[in-house]
């Protein structure tokens, strides 16, 4: 063998060496665990809107003087904030009043301008009371008297202008009474002056029953 021929058998050895090592097998993962699954899962959660951003009513809007047709059907959204001294009513029946009629047509300057809810008495059950609310409570039934806002579903005012129901008179009857008895009580002892021992002429009397015609039931 000449010396040329021994560094190329020397090479070959080093080859074969290499090459009868065993391979390396693939290292297996380890499996993965629910926990480790649901950790790199964000969980997904589903959060309720506050009920003041829920809180629908209906309300009727004077939108302009005129007609009938000035006045829409609206949906009213969020819920309102009582202040100090005020309640909140759910309401159940709207009066209607000649008073309003002359409102609708712009004769009636008590009335802020349109847009606005007319309505000036109306029955119902109390829903809420604010702060410095003494004489009224949740589940109160009560006639309410305001100079408008009355034509919805819910009304706010101050307790002082609620009413308890006396006990056997409907939604219908005390939402017709307000107005009524307030006028009648002004014309006899404001501008009659009538006093003790004192007689009144009543030449024309009448009885208005509270029809679905002269209110509306929520």
């Amino acid at each position: 063998m000449s010396g040329e021929d021994a560094p190329a058998q020397q090479q070959n050895a080093v080859d074969q060496k290499q090459d009868t090592k065993p391979a390396e097998e693939p290292k297996a993962e380890p499996p993965k665990t629910e926990s480790a699954e649901a950790a790199a899962t964000p969980a997904v959660t589903t959060e309720k809107a506050p009920e003041e951003e829920t809180f629908t009513y209906r309300s009727l809007v004077l939108t302009g003087y005129g007609g009938y047709d000035k006045v829409k059907l609206q949906v009213k959204k969020g819920k309102p904030v009582l202040k100090a001294g005020e309640v909140m009513v759910r309401v159940k029946v709207c009066g209607l009043n000649f008073a309003d009629l002359m409102a609708r047509q712009g004769l009636y300057d008590r009335l802020p301008s349109p847009p606005v809810t007319p309505g000036m008495e109306c029955s119902g059950v109390v829903e809420a009371v604010g702060e410095e609310v003494t004489d009224r409570k949740v589940g109160d039934k009560v006639m309410v008297l305001n100079r408008f806002g009355l034509w919805q579903e819910v009304a706010v005012v101050p307790a002082g202008h609620t009413f308890l129901i006396p006990e056997g008179m409907s939604f219908e009857e005390a939402a017709a009474l307000s107005v009524n008895y307030i006028t009648a009580y002004l014309m006899l002892f404001d501008f009659g002056n009538l006093r003790p021992n004192q007689s009144v002429l009543i030449h024309a009397a009448a009885v208005m029953l509270p029809q679905r015609e002269t209110a509306w039931i929520w």
